[in-house]
């Protein structure tokens, strides 16, 4: 049995709590906490026992989860620049990587499992995937129901969840739509648009459109988490995903760049179009 931390008790966080309690300590970090222990909720299952800790009582693990948004990804980073524990960080876009340098061992990691949490902690399974990771195997993990999966080259499946994020998110965020009117015009055109100047950044990543759309097809239904974000009046991960793009862009993108600064102003309003 290992120890094993989570920061962030969103529905990643629990989700993931809920399955390695079965098998190790689990100890969930969160800023809104008190010391108890509690169980999760999930689907109908209740897991074994979850120690809470509030963030400042941060101790070295056996393994490290960050779960959090990437916006809030700086400020835990004062409780892992010291550890020589692994860190993995579970976030949307790129934007993250730079700001996990100073982490002695961090590995990155894409969630494929559907979650959403239902409470304060309750969490319910929507759909499972796999979490593949990198940069280091980590045999703790071989044999849970989560499917974790070591890749040699995570970067390259960070950028490829990278694009899919950059064509879906800021369009259904900005028109209010579920992810499969990005199959209909005049929605269609758009997403090739951005998909087009995304290539134009990334000229070397073997994506096509095809596997986007596979993605759009097997999601159609969804909201996306950026339209969830504006319509609560939350935070998006704009920067993390369009803005990285943005960064590393040496010729036009005035798509990316126009819903970038439209998904910006609706975060400050505090409201969705």
């Amino acid at each position: 049995m290992s120890n094993i931390g989570i920061i962030g008790a969103g529905s990643i966080g629990l989700l993931i709590a809920s399955y390695l309690a079965e098998q190790h300590h689990v100890t969930l970090y969160t800023r809104q906490t008190t010391g108890h222990d509690i169980t999760i909720l999930r689907d109908d299952q209740v897991s074994r026992p979850v120690e809470v800790r509030p963030l400042d009582q941060f101790e070295s693990q056996d393994l490290v989860f960050v779960t959090t948004k990437s916006y809030d990804i700086k400020s835990v980073m004062p409780y892992l620049t010291s550890a020589e524990m692994p860190v993995m960080f579970l976030q949307n876009g790129m934007g993250h990587v730079k700001e996990t340098e100073r982490v002695q061992h961090a590995l990155f990691g894409i969630v494929e499992h559907g979650a959403m949490r239902t409470g304060q902690y309750a969490v319910r399974h929507t759909g499972m995937g796999r979490i593949r990771y990198g940069r280091v195997p980590v045999p703790m993990l071989e044999a849970t129901p989560l499917q974790f999966e070591y890749v040699p080259n995570i970067e390259q499946v960070m950028l490829t969840k990278l694009f899919m994020n950059a064509v879906i998110n800021p369009l259904t965020a900005y028109y209010g739509i579920p992810n499969g009117q990005l199959l209909d015009s005049p929605y269609a055109e758009k997403a090739h648009g951005i998909f087009e100047e995304l290539r134009n950044v990334f000229p070397k990543h073997p994506i096509s459109y095809e596997e986007i759309e596979q993605v759009i097809r097997r999601t159609a239904l969804n909201r996306s988490s950026m339209l969830q974000d504006l319509e609560r009046g939350r935070q998006t991960e704009i920067e993390p995903i369009v803005g990285f793009v943005l960064e590393h862009a040496v010729n036009p993108t005035p798509l990316l760049t126009f819903y970038f600064h439209q998904i910006k102003s609706q975060e400050k309003r505090g409201d969705s179009m």
